[in-house]
């Protein structure tokens, strides 16, 4: 149960800051709607595309809101059966063609990476790395921009923390400039 609060905390804090950032940098909110929550059916589903349990942070976010509409810009996080949206095939298999003619060690096409994150227009996408299972039943969640490795993050919670973090740091910059703009 202290999971599940602190994971609904850091989606409302989330949502806050989003709203935030808009009225800001928008003088407008843009819309940011929650999923409802999958169903155990669908858990069942997206677990069997991955083939393995999905781990217990993901579960969790995916047990209170099966996506999240553009959650980062024009990328959502995937509701469940965005899975087996077209888009969502297609947009997979353009970033899987631009894996094809670079060498790359950790290439998610390869290694059976599932989309969490995704936009019809956007470069920027997170994989659930299905490698390496640690004994909390926690995998990796990789931030890719095209084909190149951003970030790594232990668990689907620390994915969500990170995102807080650098919107709270872009609502202090609307704000009150960036640093290089207080040198001038």
């Amino acid at each position: 149960m202290k999971d599940d609060t602190l994971l609904e905390t850091l989606i409302r804090e989330i949502m806050e800051a989003k709203l935030e950032y808009d009225r800001l940098a928008f003088d407008e909110e843009r819309p940011h709607e929650l999923g409802p929550p999958a169903s155990p059916k669908q858990i069942a589903k997206l677990e069997s595309i991955l083939g393995k349990t999905l781990p217990p942070s993901y579960r969790a976010f995916l047990e209170l809101h099966s996506g999240w509409s553009h959650f980062d810009g024009g990328a959502k996080l995937l509701a469940v059966e965005d899975h087996e949206g077209e888009w969502v095939k297609e947009r997979w298999e353009t970033f899987a063609n631009g894996f094809e003619d670079i060498e790359v060690e950790d290439n998610p096409f390869e290694i059976g990476a599932i989309p969490v994150l995704l936009g019809p227009d956007e470069y920027n996408f997170l994989v659930l790395d299905p490698r390496k299972v640690r004994k909390n039943g926690e995998m990796d969640f990789v931030m890719y921009y095209y084909s190149e490795e951003e970030d790594r993050f232990e668990d689907f919670t620390s994915y969500l923390q990170d995102y807080l973090e650098v919107k709270r740091r872009s609502i202090e910059e609307e704000k009150h400039g960036t640093p290089d703009e207080e040198k001038e």
